[in-house]
């Protein structure tokens, strides 16, 4: 027990804690955006998250939507029951539930369809439902908002928010999933506010 004790100390010196507290500007150069961060959450970092029931989890979280575009996710009280993320995926990717792609100069509906055929078409998930389906703008580019729900196979509900947008050879997205019950309205606000600050930084990137 002392000598985990004294492991777990020098992993949190070493900044190589899972779950790192954030708040603020936050720039991702490579990935062209830049978003306000908010106060008290925590920002997870997959790569140094080895224990093995985090493993499970993340297992289980990777079954309802595909993480592979994500670059950051964000929890105050636990994946499990809320996550804000934010990410962007080439428009040549294929996505994991859908044989419908992406495109540049697709229309904005054009691309919420897509994305929308991709959660309609998750084995992993069902009772699928789009409850908003709606022309938004992100980061002061035309895009789309998403509301929906699914059902996990264990029986819990879950809801998301989803806005998107294709720039140049890209679609980023600010994404927000938690439980139906208590635990989506309850963080639903945070996540709006954080949207509000995402900022893509050029124009045209590849």
């Amino acid at each position: 027990m002392k000598t985990a004790a004294i492991v777990s100390c020098l992993a949190l010196l070493c900044g190589c804690a899972p779950y790192v507290m954030v708040g603020g500007k936050y720039t991702a150069g490579p990935e062209n955006f830049e978003v306000d961060l908010p106060q008290g959450w925590r920002k997870h970092e997959l790569r140094f998250d080895q224990h093995p029931a985090s493993r499970v989890m993340l297992e289980e979280l990777n079954k309802r939507r595909d993480p592979a575009g994500d670059i950051v996710r964000l929890t105050r009280d636990g994946l499990l029951l809320q996550q804000i993320i934010i990410g962007r995926t080439g428009i040549d990717k294929e996505l994991p539930h859908t044989k419908r792609k992406l495109s540049k100069g697709m229309l904005p509906q054009e691309v919420a369809e897509v994305i929308i055929d991709n959660i309609r078409s998750n084995p992993n998930i069902s009772n699928q439902n789009v409850l908003e389906n709606s022309p938004a703008r992100l980061s002061g580019y035309t895009g789309f908002k998403l509301i929906y729900s699914y059902q996990t196979k264990e029986g819990l509900r879950i809801k998301g928010a989803c806005y998107g947008a294709v720039v140049g050879d890209w679609y980023y997205y600010v994404l927000y999933e938690a439980p139906e019950r208590y635990y989506f309205t309850k963080d639903y606000q945070v996540f709006e506010q954080v949207k509000d600050t995402f900022k893509i930084l050029k124009a045209d990137t590849t």
